[in-house]
């Protein structure tokens, strides 16, 4: 016991590292034991599927953090390589990645902004992808973003991006989108804070869907949103949105909208305690169906800072879509998670933490419960 401390005390100390170095080197091992991998109605069979529905999942990865200031201006990488390894479901090994490459500019008193460019390759949620099929996802883009100070209140704001995004099995998602948008904020000198936005989106498939061509499944999109952020008190903070989304299929002559937006409310309780609640209703991202899948999401959470070395986290989320896909349904799906951290030094943390998932659909194949637990250990140099 004593040697095992003895080994922890000098791995910290070689560790030691500071959150606001400029370079930062982490490795991570996470262990995840999962009761339905697949995400499988109890009603399927277990031998469709290895003879078991469970796993536990190993994830050893590497990455690097950088923000390194050059004169007004501020370099910025953030890059994770992982190796997923399933125990039992081997053939769901895979090699991922998340990076970002970006360059924080500033040109003169009045010009700010960033220019990024991402890649990342992960595979598809179980949740999306029936029957257990192993598709992994490749997105790669850039975007650029300006804003312009007109008062020491007042800035105007301007943004391009364009990405791209690749499955390795269901292809007919494949999708290339482009966007541009601006606004105005404005910021008070007490925190607050409003902003207005127009933003136009372009969605071109690549692949044809059975009888619909590539070129008529794609669409164009406009979002028009409110945005607020109010600092109510030293403790309580209120942030909003509120908008509307248009849009309009290719294939089609007509515009259809919904209005989309969201509302977090945070209260610091205490030295210790923070609570939580949010609302969000807004379109599944392009990609994840074949659909146009509207989700309101809502939830309530808790933070306690238990002692300096330890804090604990709960959280409950539920979450109704609106599929719209070859078939129109709903379904609900719930989320609780409760986790516990134990830093003794800013360059070790060890994480356990113990999650339920649940889904009740009007397609009782779509039904599913799942429980995971896991443990995760993070070294930073």
């Amino acid at each position: 016991m004593t040697a095992g401390l003895m080994l922890v005390s000098g791995v910290a100390a070689y560790g030691a590292v500071d959150e606001t170095d400029p370079l930062i080197l982490y490795a991570d091992v996470s262990t995840l034991s999962d009761s339905n991998v697949f995400r499988l109605a109890d009603s399927v069979p277990a031998e469709q599927y290895g003879g078991s529905k469970s796993d536990v999942i190993v994830d050893p990865s590497v990455g690097v953090r950088m923000n390194r200031p050059v004169s007004r201006q501020q370099l910025l990488l953030d890059a994770q390589l992982s190796r997923p390894t399933y125990l039992r479901h081997r053939q769901l090994d895979y090699v991922g990645w998340q990076g970002l490459l970006g360059w924080d500019w500033q040109w003169g008193n009045a010009w700010s902004g960033r220019l990024a460019y991402r890649d990342s390759r992960t595979l598809s949620e179980f949740e999306d992808v029936m029957l257990g099929i192993k598709d992994l996802v490749r997105q790669q883009g850039g975007d650029l973003s300006a804003a312009y100070v007109l008062t020491s209140d007042w800035a105007l704001l301007a943004s391009l991006a364009s990405s791209q995004q690749r499955h390795d099995q269901r292809r007919y998602l494949d999708l290339q989108q482009d966007n541009a948008g601006g606004g105005v904020r404005y910021r008070s000198g007490l925190g607050s804070e409003v902003t207005a936005r127009l933003d136009y989106s372009r969605i071109a498939y690549r692949e044809d869907l059975l009888l619909m061509p590539a070129d008529e499944r794609g669409y164009r999109q406009w979002v028009a949103q409110l945005g607020v952020v109010w600092p109510i008190s030293a403790k309580t903070r209120l942030e909003g949105g509120y908008g509307w989304t248009s849009w309009k299929y290719q294939a089609e002559t007509d515009w259809q909208r919904s209005p989309t937006g969201n509302v977090a409310l945070s209260w610091q309780a205490s030295a210790k305690t923070r609570l939580y609640a949010d609302y969000r209703r807004a379109f599944e991202a392009p990609g994840q169906n074949i659909g146009r899948n509207l989700i309101e999401g809502y939830g309530v959470g808790a933070e306690w800072q238990a002692s300096e070395r330890i804090g604990v986290d709960a959280s409950w989320r539920r979450e109704d879509k609106q599929v719209r896909q070859v078939l129109a349904y709903s379904q609900t799906t719930d989320y609780l998670h409760l986790g516990l951290k134990y830093q003794p030094d800013p360059a070790l943390q060890l994480s356990v933490y113990g999650q339920h998932q649940a889904r009740d659909s009007q397609l009782p194949l779509n039904d599913y419960r799942a429980v995971q637990a896991g443990i995760d250990l993070r070294l930073q140099f």
